[in-house]
């Protein structure tokens, strides 16, 4: 079986789409299978670049029907958020296998989605299974597709660690790991930070995600003024590390923080960072948005706040700086578990999905 996997980008990015594909399919590599990554981003590692995938390169006939061609030898041409980038390149490579009567299967993986009607209307019309990662997702798309065949499948996520030395020292790290934007609440989390610190509380804010932003984080500039004092005074912290160094970064930190903005189908698809902070037996402060409430149910170090509430974000954080370790309970360390045994087998469930494919499309 030959798979290919599309998306338009496949840096080493903290978190997100590129994390799960690059893990994904290494372990696929590992499984009598054949997989290729093919993205639209230059020099994304162990991914094949092409043109017609990349968001700054017009739409370009020839450019489609290369793509088409590199598909065709494919059993299963698995396509990574069609609704956000090129969709016009999809519809287009969809027409093109179709009319050179390839006999494979398209699968088309929503990492996450948005109210947006036209972008429903879009995903209405592709010709293939819907595969999703959390629950959350799944509901939200089974409520406005009810006639798509729709399947949950885990997440992968590199489990092999890395050093990493996390900025600062002393009282306690506050750590937002995700990329820096305002959708993932950076500026929330920026500001109750800053109002502790104006206060005299003795913290370190590490936001990382810092690197590989392909739009301007949205992050106001009165707010990076202020955090630039604290900067100065060695308080508040910009980094980045890559996905393998994740884990330490987490296990470094005393508290992790994520809160994203939105109540809707655009909120927390998943997080593959506050997966990584149960599994690490971290204390969390992440807000009521999309899979969070239900990813973190059953953890007993979690606060949720209303998503985009800063005030109720500044007194969570406020209440927790002091706060001794985790100690985790049973309940917890089986949930730490699950999460961890998902990511190590995501590769054989999604081999095990394709082969139950397997026919004419």
């Amino acid at each position: 079986m030959r798979i290919v996997h599309v998306h338009w980008t496949g840096l080493p990015v903290t978190g997100g789409v590129e994390t799960h594909l690059r893990a994904v399919v290494g372990q696929l590599g590992a499984l009598p299978c054949e997989v290729l990554a093919v993205v639209g981003t230059p020099r994304s590692p162990d991914c094949d670049y092409d043109p017609a995938l990349d968001i700054e390169v017009p739409f370009d006939p020839a450019a489609v029907a290369a793509l088409a061609e590199r598909c065709r030898s494919a059993d299963v041409v698995h396509w990574h958020n069609p609704q956000w980038h090129k969709p016009d390149v999809v519809t287009a490579l969809v027409a093109r296998l179709r009319e050179c009567r390839w006999p494979g299967r398209f699968v088309f993986d929503l990492h996450n989605i948005d109210e947006r009607p036209e972008r429903w209307e879009f995903l209405a019309t592709l010709p293939g299974p819907l595969v999703v990662h959390s629950e959350f997702v799944a509901g939200e798309v089974r409520r406005r597709l009810p006639a798509a065949e729709v399947s949950t499948l885990p997440l992968a996520l590199p489990l092999l660690e890395a050093p990493f030395r996390l900025p600062g020292g002393g009282g306690t790290t506050v750590l937002q790991p995700s990329r820096m934007t305002r959708w993932k609440g950076s500026h929330l989390s920026l500001a109750a930070s800053l109002t502790l610190l104006d206060e005299g509380a003795d913290l370190h804010f590490v936001h990382a995600g810092t690197q590989h932003l392909i739009w301007p984080p949205g992050i106001p500039e009165s707010l990076l003024e202020r955090a630039a004092v604290w900067q100065e005074k060695g308080r508040v912290h910009f980094t980045h590390y890559r996905p393998e160094q994740s884990w330490a970064a987490i296990r470094a930190s005393d508290l992790v923080i994520h809160p994203t903005i939105d109540r809707g189908a655009h909120g927390e698809p998943f997080s593959l960072s506050v997966a990584q902070a149960v599994i690490c037996g971290r204390r969390i402060i992440a807000s009521d948005s999309g899979n969070l409430p239900l990813l973190l149910a059953d953890y007993s170090a979690a606060t949720l706040v209303p998503a985009g509430d800063v005030r109720a974000l500044t007194e969570a954080l406020r209440e927790a700086v002091d706060r001794p370790a985790v100690a985790p309970t049973t309940a917890d360390r089986a949930l730490a578990q699950h999460l961890r045994d998902g990511f190590a087998t995501a590769g054989r469930h999604h081999l095990a999905f394709y082969r139950t494919l397997a026919g004419p499309a």
